[in-house]
């Protein structure tokens, strides 16, 4: 029996996305050869600003453009947008990621398997991000944010 349909997650569901500044700390902030390298997971840095975040950190969503705006005197740019519901296909570091379980932020762009917490910090869990599927040979799963 011959199907028409194909499994396809990415992008799914993307109906919030949000504008923020860039975290300008070194080697934490998004250009756009982070993006064309999938190096998009992203973290709260401060009110209204994102960035690549610290290993553990909590991911708040994949950062799908940056703008062509600079931020002054430096040539990170001023802002990007950030995808935070639906499907997004992040690159992985380490551990393959396990489907239904939740991940985390390497620190530089990448998400990995959630560490177990033996305590639930003030607001609720750090982990977000179900994995709906792994691709092993491109070292990109794909991760529902909504959950």
């Amino acid at each position: 029996m011959s199907s028409n349909y194909s499994v396809s997650n990415e992008g799914s569901g993307a109906d919030l996305l949000l504008t923020f500044e860039v975290d300008t700390t070194s080697n934490k902030d998004f250009v756009q050869s982070d993006l064309d390298s999938n190096l998009t997971a992203c973290a709260m840095a401060a009110s209204n600003k994102v960035g690549m975040g610290a290993a553990g950190d909590r991911l708040v969503g994949k950062v799908i453009k940056v703008s062509e705006e600079l931020q002054s005197g430096t040539t990170i740019p001023a802002y990007c947008t950030v995808q935070v519901t639906g499907v997004a296909r992040f690159k992985y570091a380490a551990t393959t990621p396990v489907i239904g379980q939740k991940v985390e932020l390497d620190g530089a762009g990448k998400v990995r398997q959630a560490t177990t917490s033996t305590d639930v910090p003030a607001g609720g869990t750090k982990h977000r991000g179900l994995v709906i599927a792994v691709n092993t040979s491109d070292t990109t799963c794909d991760v529902l944010l909504d959950a």
